[in-house]
């Protein structure tokens, strides 16, 4: 049987059993050994420091082949120590007599010790104390000391294998003292009816706060937020207060509600949409008007001015909320004067700052407006006009349009009935048509004949020829005639009167106004003015009856006249009697005149 060889092993604690031999070593030895090959059947002891192998047992082989070697020892080996040998950190757990909820105080309390303890390698180690179970007292003030390193091993012992004695580098004892104090901290409910601002905690506290020791606590931060009509959430984040520890706490917290509910019929704002009115004069063109009013009745007064158009955006602020209005329009059209109802149409809608549709806290009142078409004054004025007699009739054909006129496009026409021959004074009465598409309802129309004036005649002496003529302002000074009749009208009516007097087309008033190819019959009212039978008038031409300036030219049986002319006294009396006869004859038809015009 081969024999087995011990090799050399440094520093380290062995143990050797060869055979039936065996070497025990106390482990707190430190030995180098340094074997030669030892046969199984020899023995060894150590002395001295050295192992030397005994004679070969009784009854050995003699021809065994093996040779006896020498065991040494080398060097000398650390003498043990009274405590034992030392070993590195030992942990332990450890079970205290009482624990405690955290209450910002040290507690001191008696912790006893597991039966074992290990190392960082995992070995185990016995843990005992004198007459039993091996206790420490420890301190601890918040959840997380519950941990102890413990220096003073007075009555504990720590053993390895059950029999030798270690000290341990160090003691660390694992117990938890100090256990977590519940705190609840809940919000509030909060409540508020719609008012477009939103609903936060703000300054309220919270509707719980209970567990915190005394002199701790927690800063409060709302992040919960509501606007529009529902309910959220009444959320805060805690930020401890110096001197809390939150992990000396179990924290719950919960979250109340915030609800906004919506206003009720009474308490809906109230806007009132009032469209625009408007008053225009009638121009021949289609008008409109467009736009409304927004005024409100809340706790803060508002009044906005809109367009018409429902793409339009009003902002409305009532208190410290702002709101968005849109979908309103407003109009009205019309052409012919009159009152035009401005109707509202579309269908508000109303948001808040946050986009949301808040229309039903609204409530809606409208108020339609009024175009008002007004009708055109129009003043119609025909032309006034004197002259001096002529024994011709005055007419004027001009009509002066003033006030507010016509509009572009619209007009009328006029028919004259105003004339005047005698000396004296008329109105020149007219009448007007309205133009196609002028409609009457659309104007307001006054009449206002102008003045017709002839004048006496001057004083011409017997015998000499009157000139007969208009005054320089026959023609009135008003604008144009707007009569279509015209121009035509008012010459066919002087071309009458001078057919009438007897005068030749190229005569002073029948070169301005009359063409005699139109010349109208003679005027039968006055035909007694040219009868040939006139008192006083000589049949040649060379006398002029005062009475009748307008007699003259070659008269044959004209009463009292001479057939021939004479220079005898006979016929100067004639000629003062006829005279005078004449003056008293213009008297009397001067008086006569007069009354009638004053009638």
């Amino acid at each position: 049987m081969k024999g087995i060889f011990f090799k050399k092993i440094c520093n380290t604690v062995v143990a050797v059993s060869v055979m039936a031999a065996a070497i025990n070593v106390n482990m707190a030895d430190s030995l180098s050994v340094c074997a030669q090959e030892v046969s199984s059947g020899d023995s060894f002891e150590i002395s001295d420091n050295f192992a030397t192998l005994s004679e070969k047992p009784d009854g050995a082989s003699e021809d065994t082949g093996e040779e006896a070697a020498e065991l040494f020892i080398v060097p000398e080996p650390t003498p043990l120590s009274e405590t034992g040998e030392n070993v590195s950190s030992l942990t332990v757990q450890g079970t205290p007599d009482a624990t405690f909820v955290y209450d910002g105080a040290e507690h001191t309390v008696t912790v006893s010790l597991a039966g074992s303890a290990s190392d960082d390698q995992g070995n185990t180690y016995t843990i005992e104390g004198a007459g039993g179970a091996a206790t420490v007292t420890v301190t601890a003030k918040n959840v997380k000391d519950n941990s102890f390193a413990i220096t003073d091993l007075t009555g504990i012992t720590v053993t390895t294998n059950g029999a030798t004695v270690v000290t341990p580098s160090s003691l660390t004892v694992n117990a938890a003292v100090i256990t977590k104090k519940d705190v609840t901290l809940r919000s509030m409910n909060l409540l508020k009816t719609y008012d477009g601002k939103p609903l936060e905690n703000g300054e309220t506290p919270l509707a719980e706060e209970t567990g915190w020791a005394d002199g701790e606590g927690a800063y409060y931060s709302f992040t919960g937020s509501r606007t529009a009509i529902g309910t959220g959430i009444n959320e805060f984040t805690i930020t401890p207060k110096d001197g809390t520890d939150f992990d000396n706490y179990n924290i719950t917290r919960v979250f109340g509600d915030i609800s906004v509910v919506e206003r009720t019929e009474d308490q809906k704002y109230i806007i009132t949409v009032e469209a625009g009115s408007s008053t225009v004069k009638y121009n021949g063109s289609q008008q409109s008007v467009s736009g409304y009013v927004l005024e409100g009745r809340s706790s803060s007064d508002f009044q906005v001015n809109g367009t018409g158009d429902p793409s339009q955006v009003l902002t409305v602020t009532i208190g410290d909320s702002t709101f968005n209005v849109t979908g309103i329009a407003a109009s009205a059209a019309g052409k012919n004067a009159g009152e035009y109802s401005v109707d509202i149409t579309g269908s508000p809608v109303v948001r808040d700052a946050e986009g949301s549709d808040v229309t039903s806290q609204f409530r809606f009142e409208f108020k339609p407006g009024k175009l008002t078409i007004e009708k055109r004054y129009v003043v119609l004025t025909s032309a006034s006009a004197k002259k001096k007699y002529n024994n011709k009739t005055l007419k004027k054909h001009k009509v002066t349009v003033s006030g507010d006129g016509f509009a572009e496009g619209e007009g009328a026409t006029y028919e004259f009935t105003g004339k005047q021959k005698e000396i004296g004074e008329s109105y020149n009465y007219f009448t007007y048509k309205l133009n196609d598409g002028t409609l009457a309802e659309n104007y307001d129309i006054e009449k206002v004949p102008g003045v017709l004036k002839v004048k006496k005649p001057d004083d011409v002496a017997i015998n000499e020829e009157p000139n007969y003529y208009d005054d320089d302002d026959n023609d009135s000074t008003s604008s144009e005639d707007t009569s279509s009749s015209g121009e035509a009208q008012n010459t066919a009516s002087n071309a009458q009167s001078a057919s009438a007097s007897g005068q030749s087309a190229s005569g002073e008033q029948a070169g301005a106004n009359i063409n005699p190819a139109e010349a109208a019959p003679a005027d039968t009212a006055n035909a007694g003015v040219n009868d040939p039978n006139v008192l006083g008038a000589k049949r040649g031409s060379v006398t002029v009856d005062i009475a009748n300036p307008t007699n003259t030219g070659n008269k044959k049986n004209v009463l009292g006249a001479r057939r021939g002319a004479t220079d005898d006294s006979t016929g100067m009396e004639s000629h003062i009697i006829v005279f005078a006869a004449a003056v008293v004859l213009m008297a009397a038809l001067k008086i006569k005149r007069d009354k009638r015009l004053k009638k």
